[in-house]
């Protein structure tokens, strides 16, 4: 099967869900908003591959873009979110997120029902934790402390943490990370640092 098939399938089942659980789709990019928090899913299609993935992502508007600008929540992506991941089908393993299109109309169906069979249980999981701001996101800032991801993301903790009023955290998540940051890494480091010295300046200016 292709891209046309599955695609036709994920209008008939899978969009529909979707627009039940407050999300409005524009092409593969669906988006559900709750200033300043934004969830995302994007239908990512390999045709040469024979394959397509739904990826899913978070954003807070507060925390702008990469560069620190204001972003337009009806047109961010899943790329552009702060916190991502994908819904797993765990057909060969607990890590590869490829649905597959299917040699047949059937197999396509299947692949389509299953998705449609996970996506409660997967995406409760991961939009969840983080729906409601300050909540949701300080008690996920805390919690990572107790167990540290990259420093990167733990800047980005930070920086929540300090949007949140929580000055002691933002700074207690950079001094964590500060001692696992790769030695090339230096504008991490800069920022990270500047938090230890300054928790104020981890909230995003945005321009």
């Amino acid at each position: 099967m292709d891209k046309q098939t599955t695609t036709a399938l994920l209008r008939e089942h899978f969009f529909p869900l979707l627009k039940a659980q407050g999300f409005a789709r524009n092409g593969d990019v669906l988006r559900r908003a709750d200033d300043p928090v934004v969830h995302v899913v994007e239908v990512v299609h390999q045709p040469r591959r024979g394959v397509f993935r739904i990826d899913v992502g978070v954003h807070l508007t507060l925390l702008g873009d990469i560069s620190g600008h204001v972003i337009d929540p009806t047109k961010i992506r899943e790329a552009d979110c702060a916190w991502r991941s994908s819904i797993i089908p765990g057909f060969r393993n607990n890590h590869d997120p490829d649905f597959v299109y299917g040699s047949t109309a059937e197999e396509a169906q299947e692949s389509v029902s299953f998705l449609v069979s996970e996506w409660d249980r997967q995406s409760s999981a991961f939009f969840g934790r983080l729906a409601t701001w300050p909540q949701d996101f300080h008690e996920a800032a805390r919690a990572a402390v107790v167990d540290p991801p990259h420093p990167a993301h733990l800047l980005t903790w930070a920086r929540v943490a300090a949007l949140a009023g929580d000055l002691e955290l933002a700074r207690r998540c950079a001094e964590i990370s500060l001692p696992s940051v790769p030695e090339r890494a230096t504008g991490l480091r800069a920022d990270l640092e500047a938090i230890v010295n300054e928790p104020s300046t981890a909230v995003p200016q945005l321009r």
